[in-house]
This record gives structure tokens, C-alpha cells and sequence, in this order.
């Protein structure tokens, strides 16, 4: 009784701020100001900060304040799923005032539009046959600058744009935001300035869903694991690999010993099954 209680108590203290919380007006943080300042100024912008804290934002803003002007934007994305996303997004957004395309390798809609979301390799190759009308130009994951097989894309992108235009750089996991914004300044001739945020807006919490407890905290208070999951694993062991469950030394955690059995039982039936195939041949 005594552990289920503070199996309870933690669970709690875990699941704890969970839910809708209370509407209040919303005020623009300290980052989000300073980027989307930098932007109206024409300077291009590398903006570092957590998943969930608001970099969509920045770009709206400064979207929206181009078309006032009556200038033109270009939103570019790795993945054609994230693209069409925020096609539907964007439209909703920015329309009917202001039409928004899509340009990726499997849909081209409107393509000339005041707002276009494309995936990062189609606004490259469109910059290839000299076509950069843009005025505002956002690289959203940019950290993807780093990939072995498609970094060129984001490198080319960024030398490619004409210095004309404000670049925007969005990312959640950069860590060498100096040194990018360094190759970009001497890249493109202009400055960059780099703005960041490092306090996560959503706590990020690391739970476990153990069979006979349900949801539980990965660990302890003190940061231990905690000692549910360390029993429910006690006695299991990896295989050669590594990387998944087999024998067990106690036989009641995962793969288990009567999931042992059941994997001898079916061993020693496909054996038979395949033994009296080859002697019927």
C-alpha cells in the first residue's frame, strides 16, 4: 500500500500542469521582438531557440509585414509533408487578402503568389535558372546545413540568394550558431545577427509505461531511474547486437521465460515442419 502511494504520488507530480491553460493575451517575447525588429531592418537573421517556443511566429510577422508594402515571400521547408502543412497553415493566415502557393517536387499550385512554401531543394533550383523575386527569404530547420548528403542544398541556397534579400534562418538544434552566422556575413556581404533563446517554453519530461504501475517517471527526484523501471529490467538481458530484449536471468521481465519457451516450442516445430519438407523431396 505504502509503494503504490508513492507510485501515485509521483505519477502526479508528473503528469502535474498537463491541460488547457488559461487564456490570457498574448505578448510577443524578448526574441521574438528583437528578430522580427532585425528583419525590418533588412537584416538577415538566424534565429536558435526550442521546439515550441514561437519561431513560426517571427516569420508570419515578418511576412506580414512585406505584403503590406506589397513585397513578396518565400517559406522553405526539408520535407514536402512539412511544406504542405504549412500550405494549409499559411493559407488559412494570410488569405483571401493575399494568395499563398506551393511549390514542391510532387504539387506546383500558384506559383507566382505573394506567399510561396516550398521545399528548401525546389527555391534552390529555382535560384539556379535566376529566379529570385523575393524579398524575404526563410530557411526554416536550416541546421540541416550540417547533413552529409543534403547540406549542399542549404549552402547553395544561402549563396545563391540575392543579397537584396532578408534571409531568415530558423532552427531548434544548432550549436554553432556564431560560426554559421560568421560563413554567412562574409557569404553574402551583409550582416547576420544571431538571435537566441535556450529556456525551453514546454518543460520536456521523460516518463515510463510499465505494465502493472501504468505511467510512471523515467526517475527519482534525485535524477536516479527510478526503481520500478530498474526491477522491470533486472533481469533481462541484450542480445549480440546490442540493441534488443533476449535472455532473461529472471525470467519476468520482457522475453521472459515463458516467452522463451513459446520461441523454443516454435523453433523446435518449424525444425520438425521443415525436416519433413526436405524428406519428402
Amino acid at each position: 500500500m505504502m509503494k503504490k502511494k508513492a507510485i501515485d504520488e509521483s505519477r502526479e507530480r508528473f503528469l502535474s500542469g498537463i491541460g488547457v491553460p488559461a487564456k490570457a493575451a498574448f505578448v510577443a517575447d524578448e526574441f521574438q521582438q528583437a528578430a522580427i525588429s532585425n528583419l525590418a531592418a533588412g537584416i538577415d537573421t538566424l534565429v536558435v531557440a526550442p521546439t515550441g517556443s514561437g519561431k513560426t511566429f517571427i516569420a508570419i510577422q515578418a511576412m506580414r509585414e512585406l505584403l503590406a508594402k506589397g513585397q513578396s515571400a518565400i517559406y522553405t521547408t526539408p520535407l514536402k509533408a512539412l511544406s504542405n502543412t504549412k500550405y494549409s497553415e499559411f493559407q488559412q493566415t494570410f488569405g483571401p487578402d493575399h494568395s499563398v502557393g506551393l511549390l514542391t517536387g510532387d504539387r506546383k499550385i500558384e506559383g507566382d503568389s505573394d506567399v510561396v512554401i516550398a521545399t528548401t531543394e525546389i527555391y534552390r533550383n529555382e535560384l539556379y535558372r535566376g529566379y529570385g523575386r523575393y524579398s524575404l527569404v526563410i530557411l526554416d530547420e536550416v541546421h540541416y546545413i550540417a547533413d552529409p548528403q543534403r547540406g549542399a542544398v542549404w549552402e547553395e541556397s544561402i549563396i545563391l540568394t540575392p543579397s537584396s534579400a532578408t534571409l531568415l534562418m530558423l532552427s531548434a538544434s544548432i550549436s554553432n550558431a556564431e560560426e554559421i552566422a560568421s560563413w554567412i556575413e562574409e557569404t553574402r556581404n551583409k550582416e547576420c545577427r544571431i538571435v537566441q533563446k535556450k529556456e525551453r517554453p514546454v518543460e520536456l519530461r521523460y516518463g515510463f509505461l510499465h505494465p502493472k504501475w501504468g505511467v510512471i517517471p523515467l526517475s527519482d527526484e534525485k535524477g536516479h531511474l527510478s526503481p520500478e523501471v530498474a526491477h522491470y529490467y533486472s533481469g533481462v538481458e541484450l542480445d549480440m547486437t546490442g540493441t534488443r530484449v533476449a535472455a532473461p536471468r529472471g525470467g519476468r521481465g520482457p522475453g521472459g521465460r515463458r516467452d522463451r519457451e513459446r520461441s523454443d516450442r516454435g523453433g523446435r516445430s518449424r525444425r520438425g515442419h521443415h525436416g519433413s519438407r526436405g524428406g519428402s523431396r
